[in-house]
């Protein structure tokens, strides 16, 4: 599980860092289809690393990962909503927001995981 979260945790940073780079050539007038496609990509991974988080906080204790993965999943979702009523400003500025929540979730993913606690041994369970 911590592969996993891990590896989409990554791949969330990379795509909000995409999000951005399409969010400044949409400026120009072209890439609105890839931006919007990217932006959904972007919400099932960060799907993907809650439920990776929660896996990982069960075996492991660490609730601030799992609460930061969601939190990027609910805000991703409030992301789209914005897109969709054509917020532009708010929906620009969530936007950075969103970039710098999916860096630290990746940061926090490889650098303070959470130590899984040793099972109890069966001699001890007699």
């Amino acid at each position: 599980m911590l592969l996993t979260l891990q590896i989409s945790a990554l791949v969330l940073a990379a795509l909000a860092l995409l999000q951005t780079v399409l969010g400044f050539i949409i400026v120009s007038g072209s890439w609105v289809t890839w931006h919007g496609d990217t932006g959904y990509l972007a919400f099932v991974v960060s799907l993907v690393a809650a439920v990776s988080a929660f896996l990982w906080m069960r075996r492991s204790g660490n609730k601030g990962l799992f609460m930061h993965a969601v939190s990027m999943a609910v805000l991703f979702l409030v992301q789209i909503g914005l897109a969709e009523m054509d917020l532009k400003w708010a929906h620009v500025v969530l936007g950075v927001l969103l970039l710098v929540g999916s860096a630290a979730l990746a940061t926090l993913a490889y650098r303070k995981p959470g130590a899984v606690t040793e099972p109890v041994p069966a001699e001890r369970l007699r």
